[in-house]
């Protein structure tokens, strides 16, 4: 997930605290990714604590990890291991970079397939969410298909539904931090994307999460 930070009435909210109710990767995902037809270059936008590495890794010839500094340089735990995301990539995957969202200017490449996977739900801004689909769209080959996942139903979110109403979501605040958590069904996502200029291919509902596949835009 991208960690960012924004001041919104006078609260911080840090975007790695945004309400996590899976820190396990999804089966479903796992399985779309392994069975997508797309090979070659990926690129993970907003990769977290690496959750979809391994199908990644396994699937794709060459593939870049990005996420905030801070969430990059931080030692968490990866894969039971005490690491940074950048150490753990170069000790582990041959076919692999990591690059931070502030240098997202750098990447030259382009890819043929672009996970986004729980990062807009996290982000309480309007203008970060459109600069990061631009950035996809940049950033994708003329035939690349980039996947847009949300989750917007939990029973577990009912809590934060007693928060104050923000942008796609809801701020909630305990006694020691401030949280968003953004409800982006496909309808919201895909509307974002096309205001951005790019083509939605198709887009699904299953068990509480959103899937938006989006392409570039042939008609420019």
């Amino acid at each position: 997930r991208l960690v960012l930070n924004y001041k919104i009435n006078g609260m911080t909210i840090r975007s790695e605290n945004a309400a996590k109710p899976h820190t396990m990767p999804s089966n479903y995902l796992c399985n779309h990714i392994e069975n997508s037809v797309k090979n070659g270059m990926a690129l993970d936008f907003g990769c977290g604590k690496l959750r979809y590495s391994e199908q990644l890794v396994n699937k794709f010839e060459a593939v870049t990890f990005l996420d905030s500094r801070k969430q990059l340089e931080r030692v968490q735990i990866i894969r039971g291991v005490q690491t940074t995301i950048p150490e753990y990539v170069a000790n582990n995957y041959k076919n692999a970079n990591v690059v931070p969202f502030e240098s997202i200017d750098k990447i030259k490449d382009n890819y043929d397939f672009i996970l986004c996977a729980n990062v807009l739900s996290a982000i309480p801004c309007k203008s970060t969410i459109y600069k990061i689909i631009n950035e996809i769209g940049r950033l994708l080959k003329n035939d690349g298909e980039a996947i847009i996942v949300n989750q917007y139903k939990s029973s577990y979110f009912k809590k934060y539904e007693t928060g104050i109403k923000h942008l796609h979501g809801y701020i909630y605040q305990n006694s020691r931090n401030a949280f968003y958590y953004g409800l982006l069904d496909e309808n919201i996502v895909s509307k974002i994307c096309l205001d951005n200029n790019l083509a939605v291919i198709k887009s699904w509902s299953k068990a509480g999460s959103s899937y938006v596949v989006v392409g570039k835009n042939k008609h420019n």
